[in-house]
């Protein structure tokens, strides 16, 4: 064990990490938005080829948050920000995540009335199933953990993992639904109910992150 800490240690940059949150949390920032984008291209061009609305939709909300985690890379790469700009950009960030809940309304109106959804073959749903827990269970980790939210870029870059979990969630359970009931008997209801409290659990911190931002500008 301490022949592997020494090992981590060694390397620059692993060590930085270990032991510089704020350096950590930048790379994680500059991971997510790459992954973000590369998702979002990928959505968009399965839509196109298979002539699937629900892809693009998909594409047009993951574009949406990786506009979110641009501007909060934006931020972090600025020496000379003023208090000012900090908060105007931390409001975008709020803004940005209401404009994904009409988004989100157009993901389950297409579940609900085509019957459209992610559809993954033989036990490939079960590797989805694993990593959305995975991610949702690091998103409440992080949210909860920053639960001062005295760093507003810290804050924004939280809130916005925690609304990319919330629709994953949202996605795997329509694809289950539509793998698992031949009959779609859930689809309407289960939608509906898990869509309503995805819109809840990303305009409540929305609406703060824009609130505290006028306040403090």
């Amino acid at each position: 064990m301490r022949r592997v800490k020494k090992w981590l240690h060694s390397n620059a940059v692993i060590h930085r990490c270990l032991t510089d949150g704020s350096y950590k949390d930048r790379l994680i920032l500059y991971g997510s938005l790459a992954l973000n984008t590369l998702y979002a291209v990928w959505e968009i061009l399965c839509g196109v080829y298979y002539r699937s609305f629900w892809f693009v939709t998909l594409g047009c909300y993951y574009i949406l948050l990786s506009l979110i985690r641009l501007t909060l890379v934006k931020e972090t790469r600025m020496d000379e920000n003023t208090e000012h700009t900090e908060w105007r950009r931390y409001r975008s960030c709020g803004i940005l995540l209401l404009l994904m809940n009409s988004i989100l309304c157009g993901i389950v109106a297409l579940a609900v009335r085509d019957n459209q959804g992610s559809h993954y073959a033989g036990y490939l749903i079960y590797a989805v199933a694993a990593y959305t827990s995975c991610k949702v269970g690091i998103a409440i980790r992080n949210f909860v953990k920053n639960h001062d939210f005295k760093d507003p870029i810290l804050t924004a870059s939280k809130i916005t993992s925690f609304a990319s979990a919330v629709v994953s969630v949202l996605s795997l359970e329509i694809a289950m639904i539509l793998q698992f009931d031949d009959e779609l008997s859930l689809l309407c209801v289960m939608t509906i109910a898990t869509g309503i409290g995805a819109a809840v659990l990303i305009s409540v911190p929305a609406i703060y992150i824009i609130a505290t931002a006028r306040r403090n500008m």
